[in-house]
């Protein structure tokens, strides 16, 4: 992605509460926006990059909002603090979870992690005197209280949102750059060839893994105080790990820039199709008519639109010389 399109994307959303027609509902899908880019953006450090198609990142989005929520209702820890040990308890998470599929590949590797996931789903649903079982973890909301990360308005979670987006997207450029980067990627397009380089690739993936699971927890605190509950399914679900990967997909895996672009989209076409299915008086089509698009953007665009963009551009450089 073009620095000036950065600049501009993130100039644009900061001022977003100043435009005429922003009211809270705008600024909130915003924030919603924002955090789902960031969810593309630490699963795109593990599969994008280093290739591992991780379906079980639900795990660590819950691990990240639960831990958080059980902290401050239980211990009174604000969030600021309570997101370092959810997130050292999302990359133990990550690191088990690489120790028992470091071995795995492919399909079969994105089944173990999808599994783990749903396991932990079916244990917050069991345990409903810590986690409150299907009615979900609520935190106990404190008005404007910007020591326990809570406010009336939206606004300052744009701002927080909006930062944590810009930091893992620098992020993934420097990843991209470095020598643990390049060993991800060697891992990715062959993982014999990269062991026989000389990259030790169980600890890169076990490494990646557990760097992809902490930014991934962190999300996770960031919802649990934006919406201040959370629910197994919406924790650990499949719906949940499947939504976590549209952003690059959609955007372009391994790329720093396609988890921004794919979130934006993935979201307006989200909101779009709720719209029309009120509009329509239709239970469901919104899910049909958001699916459909989805699809559509995946088959038209394999690559990942900023995949595509490439593709073209080379083309046209081509065709002009």
């Amino acid at each position: 992605m073009p620095a000036v399109l950065l600049v501009a994307l993130v100039a644009a959303v900061a001022t977003l509460p100043l435009w005429p027609f922003a009211n809270n509902y705008i600024v909130a899908l915003a924030v919603r926006t924002l955090l789902f880019i960031a969810l593309g953006q630490a699963w795109n450090v593990i599969a994008g990059i280093g290739g591992m198609l991780s379906l079980g990142h639900g795990l660590f989005f819950g691990l990240g909002a639960y831990a958080t929520g059980l902290l401050f209702n239980s211990f009174g820890l604000t969030p600021w603090l309570g997101l370092f040990p959810a997130m050292a308890i999302a990359a133990a998470a990550g690191l088990l979870v690489g120790l028992v599929t470091g071995h795995l590949r492919g399909i079969y590797f994105a089944l173990a992690t999808v599994v783990m996931s749903l396991a932990f789903e079916k244990l917050a649903r069991y345990f409903v005197d810590l986690t409150g079982g299907d009615t979900g973890l609520s935190v106990t909301f404190r008005g404007d209280a910007p020591w326990a990360m809570q406010w009336r308005g939206p606004t300052a979670f744009l701002f927080l949102s909006l930062a944590v987006v810009v930091i893992y997207y620098l992020a993934t450029r420097a990843i991209l750059r470095s020598r643990f980067g390049l060993e991800l990627q060697a891992v990715r397009d062959d993982e014999g060839a990269a062991a026989a380089s000389g990259v030790n690739t169980f600890r890169t993936k076990l490494l990646g893994l557990m760097l992809s699971a902490a930014m991934t927890a962190l999300v996770g605190t960031l919802y649990m105080q934006f919406y201040l509950n959370i629910d197994p399914s919406t924790a650990f679900g499949l719906f949940q790990a499947i939504q976590i990967q549209l952003p690059a997909l959609i955007g372009g895996l391994g790329t720093a820039g396609g988890p921004v672009i794919g979130g934006a989209l993935m979201i307006l076409v989200s909101e779009a199709a709720n719209i029309a299915s009120g509009k329509l008086n239709l239970q469901g089509v919104d899910v049909l008519i958001y699916g459909l698009v989805l699809l559509l953007v995946v088959m038209r665009a394999p690559l990942g639109i900023i995949g595509e963009w490439h593709r073209w551009t080379s083309r046209r450089a081509g065709g002009a010389r």
